[in-house]
């Protein structure tokens, strides 16, 4: 919609144009902002009536200028600067000029500062106003280093909120009780007894300071440039405003220290002493000895720093944490095992706005055979499942080694309703077709976001599809195993993974593409439907069954159990071809549109399935799922034979 600005002549005593409501008057600056009813309303050209119309009896904002007889360019430069601007008025008693404004301009001054008139309040905050009173009335920025000054200044320019403890340049005769805690070659760690404390604001009290409050000294010697660089760690914390107090400097030494909080001065729950990082519990000379490799311990370092933002801190994590170690799988490369971690995961609360450990956590423990030997596969599968956290993955919390076997380790979320075929197996009863859309839609959203960074899963099949819970009401699917996953053009030929989720071009010589894991995709899409295996009339993972699937063999399907739209896009994710197959954002929008029953169509041929579904004998009485025997499902790493297929 235009809005045609007009200029507005009116008396302010007697108008026949506005008539003034003084409950609302509010004063702004140099002026008196009051609410009005303007009578004809602003003029608009409406697109639907293809004319100018106008809106009558309209609420309006009055900001009448003290003093203002002559427009001036400070004037218009208001007129300008407030979008929502009506136009122009005149008192004709008084001859002061008028802007008039939608009624959002009261909104407007609530968010004006009223010392500085800077717009950008939150919850009646003045960032500017808040830095210039701590400034004149507390804090010296006084170090007698310029470049500490500069940063002091621009650390309290950025307070994110009223509550923030500042930031600020503190005396070194302010801490007593000063005891060494531990050191390295750069720097030593202290704790100490801040005598005035930390300074913040309180709604109900104002400026306070907490008096006698113990603190962490991070002191350093001969510091530099990179001293700076070390401050940025702790005061670029996402989290947490008040991580760091501030600097200070020993007299004597001359050496520069970092005020941090006394919380981060932990002692390693293994060995006892005190962590060198504070800030990430990393480093401390126990930890140090459980990393024999040089790779494991810098490869953690470069997870850390890329993953910043994870709400999981990724660490390594020695193998005596774990007990009532079980196995629980197996497969070719690697066995899992469930496990109780002692002391759990670390993780970020957004409620408590810190980190806390969840003690006694299940965890799954993926062991690599022989994998000290091929550091390399074992890390690249690690960062794979970095790079996808989402909550469409399992997550990993951090690496181990069997302190016996030597073997690496990835810890990961134990998943207690098993695999997409042990869960069926508990909730094939229950399992409607709503449902059923509902574990494809997570599925198919996971593997949206593998091939959204150019990555093929390679090995995707209802054993690597993990639930949550056992409860048919409230779960959630993750994707596991990403060790197979590979970038797209990877041209590796190697075939990997259950057969009957093998796509035949892959069987056939050609390498993986995201079309191969639609392929999978549509193999799972039957075993949703019908609870059976694809092809479990055939021999698994024999010459037979390969030459079937690379001749076009698909799976049997029984139409009336399906409706027709889900059994078409099965058919298409199946397709010989791979040009054929949709890809996974088609994919999604397709069961999104089933999910929502968009169509009557959609609606009546689902709702004919779930009364087929129903009516099913097998539906009433307790069945086991036919899935592959339990070996071979475990078996999903071995490598499946390469049969010459050239005479096809």
């Amino acid at each position: 919609m235009h809005r045609v600005y007009v200029l507005i002549l009116s008396n302010m005593s007697s108008s026949s144009q506005i008539h003034c409501g003084k409950c609302e008057e509010r004063k702004d600056g140099f002026a008196i902002v009051y609410s009005a009813i303007w009578k004809n309303g602003p003029l608009s050209y409406s697109y639907f009536k293809k004319k100018l119309t106008r809106e009558s009896d309209k609420k309006v904002a009055l900001k009448c200028l003290y003093e203002s007889k002559d427009i001036t360019n400070e004037f218009l430069k208001e007129v300008k600067n407030f979008p929502k601007i009506y136009g122009i008025s005149q008192n004709l008693d008084t001859e002061d000029y008028i802007m008039v404004f939608h009624n959002e301009y009261f909104e407007y001054l609530e968010k004006q500062c009223k010392s500085c008139h800077n717009i950008k309040l939150e919850d009646k905050w003045c960032n500017s106003c808040h830095v210039n009173f701590i400034r004149k009335n507390f804090i010296s920025c006084n170090s007698g280093n310029k470049e500490i000054d500069e940063y002091i200044q621009g650390m309290q320019s950025n307070i994110s909120n009223p509550n923030a403890i500042v930031f600020e340049w503190i005396p070194y005769y302010q801490f007593d009780n000063i005891n060494e805690i531990g050191k390295d070659d750069t720097y030593a760690i202290y704790s100490a007894i801040w005598k005035n404390g930390p300074l913040h604001y309180e709604y109900m009290t104002g400026w306070v300071r907490e008096p006698n409050k113990k603190v962490a000294l991070k002191c350093f010697q001969n510091a530099n440039n990179e001293f700076l660089n070390e401050v940025e760690t702790y005061s670029a914390n996402c989290y947490n405003d008040n991580l760091i107090y501030g600097i200070s400097q020993n007299p004597s030494t001359k050496d520069y220290i970092i005020v941090i909080q006394d919380k981060y001065n932990k002692k390693c729950v293994e060995c006892g002493k005190k962590y060198i990082d504070m800030q990430y519990e990393w480093y401390n000379p126990c930890q140090i000895n459980h990393l024999r490799n040089e790779k494991i311990d810098s490869f953690i370092q470069e997870m850390r720093t890329n993953n910043e933002s994870n709400n999981i801190d990724f660490n390594f994590i020695p193998y005596n944490q774990f007990n009532n170690v079980k196995e629980i799988g197996g497969g070719g490369f690697s066995k899992v095992y469930s496990a109780i971690w002692k002391n759990g995961p670390r993780c970020y609360s957004d409620d408590e706005k810190e980190w806390r450990r969840i003690p006694n956590k299940k965890v799954a423990l993926k062991c690599s055979y022989d994998s000290q030997n091929f550091t390399k596969e074992f890390l690249n599968e690690v960062k794979t499942h970095l790079a996808l956290n989402t909550e469409f993955f399992i997550n990993i919390y951090g690496i181990s080694q069997n302190s016996d076997t030597k073997d690496y380790i990835m810890i990961l979320d134990y998943a207690e309703g098993g695999s997409f075929n042990n869960w069926l197996n508990n909730n094939y009863k229950e399992f409607s077709w709503s449902r059923k859309l509902k574990v494809l839609l997570y599925i198919i959203q996971g593997l949206k976001v593998i091939h959204q960074k150019s990555i093929v899963h390679r090995d995707l099949h209802t054993g690597n599809i993990l639930f949550t819970t056992n409860n048919i009401d409230d779960f959630n699917v993750v994707i596991s195993d990403t060790g197979l996953c590979g970038k797209v053009g990877n041209t590796e030929t190697n075939i990997y993974g259950i057969m009957s989720y093998v796509a035949p071009e892959v069987l056939k010589g050609k390498h993986y593409t995201e079309a191969a894991d639609i392929y999978s995709f549509g193999m799972i899409m039957y075993f949703a439907a019908t609870g059976k295996q694809p092809f479990n009339d055939f021999a698994h993972d024999s010459e037979v069954l390969a030459l079937n699937i690379c001749n076009g063999t698909k799976p049997e399907i029984n139409e009336l159990k399906m409706p027709k739209c889900y059994v078409d896009l099965m058919k298409r994710c199946w397709d010989s071809n791979p040009k054929n197959r949709p890809s996974a954002i088609e994919v999604e929008k397709l069961i999104t549109k089933f999910k929502l029953e968009e169509s009557e169509e959609i609606k009546k041929q689902f709702k004919v399935a779930e009364e087929y579904r129903k009516a099913d004998p097998l539906n009433n009485k307790s069945v086991t799922i036919q899935t592959q025997p339990a070996e071979e499902l475990q078996n999903d790493d071995w490598p499946v034979d390469t049969i010459d297929f050239t005479m096809f």
